[in-house]
């Protein structure tokens, strides 16, 4: 029997559905980059079926957003209202390209944030979005700039285009004279029990410990999981013992004592250096002949790590001792670092540089709250990085040259030179041949393997530079007889990878390229050592505390240790938005800060080499008891603390 012919209204709601059944399938091109199908087919058919019923069911559900403000904008009503009878018609139409386009071109650029730094977007994404200065931190070209821009706008022409090929297909081959909207009910109902399906499989997952299964769902952008363990014991089930996952909140109470210090007869100067993106193994006569050679009188930790993998938590642990987890409760109180309370107490004259921004990440709120607004020195012009690092050394060897001598002196200065895009003058170059440019746009995992010797040959010309500004201060306090009551402190926030484990830049692992920085430190009197045991940016300010004349112990304000107390470290802690990570002599663990049972740990050798599964589980096995201390020192300092131990069950 011949179907009518459709109103005009029902035609395009056909030719809507179209359009969002192919978004849809263009959805699932682009998010199969993100997802491992072969590696769950090695867990068995069954883990594949999950997978795959997961990853389908949830690209529907990205859709969504679309699909209702796609009915919202077409309900007739307003449009009645205004006499405009054509409006809701194209109300709706242009709706529906404007957020298919939006929804494929979000999940486009979070499958190429999750292919070159192993995340989702998340919380550090959205902040780097909506802090201001966070977008500048990015250190992206023009040609990056357009290259965005053109992707976005061929994102939107695309589907328009796409859009517009349907209306004429309906119209000149009577592709859709038929409603087949009248399918998307079915399709609802499919979708709905394809959801029941997989959350039933994850919660019993959960609930019977098989975490093969709950690892899958890593893989599936934004997947919540569902847990159901009271259900499943009342019908009858033996539930495995629960894992616990951490619970870091609760109210900073910080320090745990009040801070005592006796002011020294002669107080010392500081000087403190940080260096964006400064891994550990640059520090070397030829790239920087200038640090190394100042390294030679100096205390040089060898095996020195950072307390994250990026700036925000780099910084935050080296200024207060603390690990990176506490970061949050002092953005919320403001509460500031107080190795900066203690030298405003002893009347120091203070003034901080940076060639980024002290509003990203948030410092000015954070570590450095309580230094006044006019301490804090940015320079605004469009400048690249290598020409703000000179500028600001000029105005900081000004500040020690105008400072009243009388009085001690702090200056901290945060260098951008060997940031990404790495910035050098033509002068600073020492390796070839080198990218000239990086354009975030188009780089891909397979630009970046083909590349990565000339783009890291472009950091090493950054890294020269840096050393000539380093060269400029550190020779200005010699020569004027400085170092003699001067600290001076040179460190990286943290390091920078070069594919060497996958991934290129900061922010992604917690692998020894991307969190070991070289530590140096100046003090005056001290015979020249190279120190080879494990340090931690958390053993900076415990170390310069007592050369402030501070009596208190370091567990009072830190979670680490003095460097020339003989306390040797077992363990360096790192973390960032949403991991903790742990490194001994033995392992390196990763383990998630939200999720229930640690689903997503990941165990390697210490120097990040991959162990066979048995071997990680044994390690972590027998690390427990080191876990179990890591957890509690992480709620040290919150008054309502409810961390839990770690348990190994898989």
């Amino acid at each position: 029997m011949e179907r009518h012919p459709l109103n005009e209204h029902t035609y395009w709601r056909s030719v809507r559905f179209a359009y969002f059944a192919l978004v849809y399938l263009v959805l699932l091109w682009i998010n199969a980059a993100n997802v491992d199908f072969a590696a769950a087919a090695g867990g068995g058919y069954g883990n594949l079926l999950f997978l795959v019923n997961a990853f389908a069911s949830y690209n529907a559900l990205y859709l969504l957003p679309a699909l209702v403000l796609t009915w919202l904008a077409g309900r007739p009503w307003p449009w009645r209202w205004l006499r405009l009878p054509r409006g809701a018609v194209l109300a709706a139409n242009v709706m529906a390209v404007l957020t298919g386009a939006l929804t494929t071109l979000f999940f486009y650029a979070n499958a190429k944030i999750h292919a070159l730094y192993g995340m989702f977007i998340n919380g550090f994404v959205v902040n780097l979005v909506m802090t201001p200065g966070g977008l500048e931190s990015l250190g992206g070209s023009a040609s990056s700039t357009l290259g965005f821009a053109l992707i976005g706008l061929a994102f939107f022409l695309g589907h328009a285009l796409l859009f517009l090929l349907l209306a004429f297909s309906g119209r000149r081959f009577a592709l859709l004279r038929w409603e087949v909207r009248r399918l998307a009910r079915p399709l609802l109902v499919l979708l709905l029990f394809s959801m029941l399906g997989d959350h039933s499989v994850h919660a019993y997952a959960s609930a019977m410990g098989k975490s093969d299964v709950l690892e899958l769902t890593q893989e599936v952008p934004f997947y919540v999981g569902t847990t159901a363990r009271s259900l499943f014991k009342k019908l009858g089930f033996e539930v495995a013992a629960q894992e616990k996952s951490l619970d870091l909140e609760g109210r900073l109470q910080y320090p745990a004592k009040p801070l005592e210090f006796t002011k020294p007869e002669k107080p010392y100067n500081i000087v403190w250096l940080v260096a964006e993106s400064w891994r550990a193994d640059t520090l070397d006569p030829e790239i920087m002949p200038a640090t190394w050679a100042f390294a030679q009188k100096a205390q040089v930790f060898a095996n020195h790590y950072s307390g994250g993998n990026g700036t925000r938590i780099g910084i935050f642990t080296m200024m207060t001792g603390l690990p990176g987890t506490y970061w949050d409760a002092f953005l919320k109180g403001r509460r500031g670092a107080p190795l900066i309370e203690v030298l405003q107490q002893q009347g120091y004259q203070m003034s901080l540089y940076t060639s980024a921004k002290f509003s990203y990440p948030e410092f000015d709120q954070t570590v450095f709250s309580q230094v006044p607004r006019e301490q804090l020195h940015e320079i605004d012009a469009p400048l690249a990085g290598w020409e703000k690092d000179r500028q600001n050394v000029s105005d900081l060897l000004k500040f020690i040259d105008t400072r009243d001598p009388a009085r001690p002196f702090f200056a901290w200065m945060f260098f951008e030179s060997p940031h990404a895009r790495y910035y050098f003058p033509p002068e600073s170059v020492i390796r070839t041949p080198y990218r000239d440019d990086i354009n975030y746009a188009t780089l891909d995992r397979d630009e970046l393997q083909k590349d990565i010797v000339p783009i890291k040959n472009r950091y090493l010309n950054a890294v020269h530079h840096l050393d000539s500004q380093f060269a400029r201060i550190l020779e200005y306090l010699e020569t004027h007889g400085l170092l003699e009551n001067t600290l001076v402190v040179m460190l990286g926030d943290h390091g920078e990878e070069f594919m060497e484990n996958g991934y290129w830049g900061h922010n992604s692992t917690f692998s020894d390229p991307q969190t070991r920085t070289p530590l140096i430190l100046w003090i005056p009197g001290r015979a020249p050592a190279v120190h080879e045991q494990l340090s931690s940016h958390l053993d900076v300010v415990p170390t310069l505390m007592p050369l402030l004349g501070v009596k208190n112990p370091p567990e009072d304000y830190s979670s680490g240790y003095d460097l020339f107390s003989g306390k040797r470290r077992e363990y360096v802690v790192f973390s960032d938005w949403s991991r903790v990570g742990y490194k001994d002599a033995d392992v390196k663990i990763a383990l998630p800060t939200k999720m229930q049972g640690f689903v997503g740990k990941r165990i390697s050798g210490p120097n990040d080499e991959e162990l066979a599964p048995q071997r990680a589980q044994e390690l972590l096995q027998s690390k427990q008891p080191q876990l179990v201390r890591l957890m509690q020192e992480l709620g040290r300092f919150n008054q309502k603390k409810t961390v839990q131990t770690v348990s190994a069950g898989e």
